[in-house]
């Protein structure tokens, strides 16, 4: 089933419109979980906006190559594409999901649930591509490294809200733990190494994930870098 492209492609093309849907509502086209107001610039400046965006740039551009492998009769495989890229994608809104969750809003309220931007970009558009990730990417492909190349988005997200606080005037922080204002330089760094330290455990978890598989015949996890070479993998 992993393997099968046929059912990759039915579930990339439902992940495609689900995160559309998403980045229409983090656009405010609809007004939909964003309390009416009207759409402007400062939709950039926040996080899950920003992942959210380049979590449909990615499944588009996957479904799109496993859409033309299914057209060419091939029936089995795996992703051949933006391989690090997407699994930098995955732990950047793994993050999302579960920062806005559990540290910027209370699950526990009823409304959180019946808000359909809230759904479509904090929850849904997050856990499936996650799930796509975690359900149909080939084993033993990530580098050690990528883990830490996974630090790089985030990190020139936070370069980026200085940069527009130190350059906007009035500029509305996008998250407390950022607002330098008002808890200073000093606690924004602390903030900031504490999710640099959740982004690396969270990265290698999943790299442990990609690391752990059949290989000669047995379970088990594949420590020794990537044996596959590039003709296995395009075969696989």
């Amino acid at each position: 089933m992993r393997k099968n492209l046929v059912v990759q492609l039915i579930y990339r093309i439902i992940l495609c419109c689900v995160s559309f849907l998403a980045c229409l509502l983090s656009l405010r086209i609809f007004y939909a979980g964003q309390g009416g107001r009207p759409m402007s610039w400062e939709i950039l400046k926040y996080y899950t906006n920003l992942s959210n965006f380049v979590v449909f740039v990615v499944s588009l551009a996957v479904t799109i190559a496993t859409a033309v492998r299914v057209l060419k009769g091939e029936r089995e495989g795996y992703n051949r594409i933006l391989l690090t890229f997407k699994f930098m994608t995955t732990v950047m809104i793994l993050v999302t999901f579960l920062v806005v969750v559990f540290l910027l809003n209370s699950p526990a309220n009823a409304s959180y649930w019946l808000d359909v931007g809230n759904m479509s970009y904090h929850c849904l558009a997050p856990l499936l591509f996650v799930f796509d990730y975690i359900l149909f990417e080939k084993k033993g492909t990530m580098s050690v490294f990528a883990p830490l190349y996974s630090l790089i988005l985030p990190l020139v997200y936070v370069v980026y809200i200085f940069i527009l606080g130190a350059t906007v005037e009035n500029f509305e922080y996008p998250y407390f733990f950022l607002n330098v204002r008002e808890i200073g330089y000093g606690s924004v760094c602390l903030w900031v190494l504490a999710l640099v330290a959740i982004f690396t455990v969270l990265g290698y978890l999943l790299w442990l994930w990609n690391r752990f598989g059949k290989f000669g015949g047995k379970w088990k996890f594949d420590f020794h870098g990537i044996r596959h070479t590039r003709r296995e993998h395009e075969e696989g």
